[in-house]
């Protein structure tokens, strides 16, 4: 079964990072691979999808952020909203926006199994809307 992983929007994220304590118990993991060189997240950490394929390599991961209270996945793109004006059916939501929930679920899933016993456990969440929608709340 799918673990499920909660969702920060941009907003309470720029928040987050103005608050200089709250900004401390936060590790944002950028999963993009190239673009990171182009822009990203201030005190982000790049580690690319292609490391999160291999438990031993998602274990050693958690090993190593066990101790982060929270911890942010994202990536680049947003989700667009298609929906025709003509059609009586529910809005289809199509996501660009797969390897930050894919890395999420996969570090979540990793940390349920490699921390099974441990009293806290980090918070894992992915950036709603990518680096795309951040940069743009950012700038207003």
């Amino acid at each position: 079964m799918a673990q499920q992983v909660d969702r920060i929007t941009a907003k309470e994220l720029v928040e987050i990072l103005k608050n200089p304590e709250a900004r401390n118990a936060v590790r944002i993991v950028d999963v993009r691979d190239g673009d990171f060189a182009g822009g990203h997240i201030r005190g982000a950490i790049n580690v690319p999808e292609e490391h999160f394929q291999d438990d031993d390599d998602v274990d050693n991961f958690v090993d190593e952020m066990k101790t982060v209270p929270t911890i942010i996945f994202h990536c680049m793109m947003r989700c667009a909203l298609l929906h025709p004006v003509s059609c009586s059916h529910p809005p289809l939501i199509l996501c660009s926006q797969v390897r930050g929930p894919f890395c999420a679920h996969r570090f979540q899933s990793r940390v349920n199994a490699v921390l099974e016993h441990a009293a806290i456990k980090p918070k894992v969440l992915v950036l709603t809307g990518g680096f795309q929608l951040f940069r743009q709340v950012l700038s207003t």
